[in-house]
């Protein structure tokens, strides 16, 4: 598991929010940050974060590793910028389009985020990345539920549950997206090589799972993708829908505000 905030916090802050300074003298900078954070990007989606160095960054961008370190201090600073560039790169949800929809529009572009960033889920959240594109996207999902007579803290409630949710549900989409080019065997031969061996061994044993099962438990909505993939993302959105129930049933009878103490250090994720 690779943190967030491992690096140096006023370099971070600044290169987050205002980029690289120009230069006081001597030739014109070669590269620019996004350019680098895109590499970093690239080079993080092919083979981890953890593989990801600044000599290897520096080789993909063709110059030296020292020149590297004169545009970004480390791997920690960099690993920041590149969470809130994925950040950038999504849709908000309109201004609009109602609490049920835009959180669930918001759920969506970040299971694509996984999908297309899979590094992302290696990437612990317990430490905010504070970059604007993070913070902007955070705004938007906690505009879609104020208002709505909810306590304060049950609209940062009822945000991090939709995040929480999507990380874990796409977790297992991101799994059985990779298992066939990890393995080495489809879903197909996977499934063909142990139904006959769990057959044999089920038969007669487990009525309510066979029942259930006839009945249609473990069907999927299409069959164009292989089994395991279409399941988990059935299930993504199955589950979506019971958490953005649980959040219109309080903002239909929000509680009232509770009485908290202790320290803040917000905006929290």
């Amino acid at each position: 598991m690779e943190y967030a905030g491992r690096g140096d916090a006023a370099r971070t802050m600044a290169l987050l929010w205002d980029g690289l300074p120009a230069p006081r003298r001597g030739p014109r900078q070669r590269l620019d940050l996004p350019r680098i954070v895109d590499a970093a990007i690239a080079e993080a989606d092919s083979a981890g974060p953890a593989a990801l160095s600044m000599r290897t960054l520096a080789q993909r961008l063709g110059i030296g590793t020292a020149s590297l370190y004169t545009y970004v201090p480390g791997k920690a600073e960099l690993l920041e910028l590149m969470v809130d560039r994925v950040a950038g790169g999504r849709p908000l949800p309109a201004a609009d389009a109602g609490h049920r929809a835009g959180l669930r529009d918001l759920a969506r572009s970040d299971l694509a985020a996984f999908r297309a960033h899979p590094w992302l889920l290696q990437v612990a959240t317990s430490r905010t990345v504070f970059g604007p594109n993070v913070v902007t996207r955070y705004e938007a999902a906690m505009a879609l539920l104020d208002g709505h007579g909810l306590a304060a803290i049950d609209v940062a409630g009822c945000v991090a549950a939709v995040e929480a949710y999507t990380r874990g549900a796409a977790s297992a989409v991101v799994e059985a997206e990779q298992a066939p080019a990890r393995t080495g065997s489809s879903d197909d031969e996977w499934w063909e090589r142990r139904a006959p061996l769990l057959g044999e061994r089920m038969a007669g044993r487990f009525p309510r799972l066979a029942a259930l099962g006839e009945a249609g438990a473990f069907a999927v909505s299409d069959t164009a993708l292989p089994y395991t993939l279409q399941r988990a993302l059935d299930r993504f959105a199955f589950g979506l829908d019971l958490v953005l129930d649980s959040i219109d049933a309080r903002v239909a009878a929000p509680r009232a505000q509770p009485m908290r103490s202790g320290s803040v250090r917000g905006p929290r994720t």
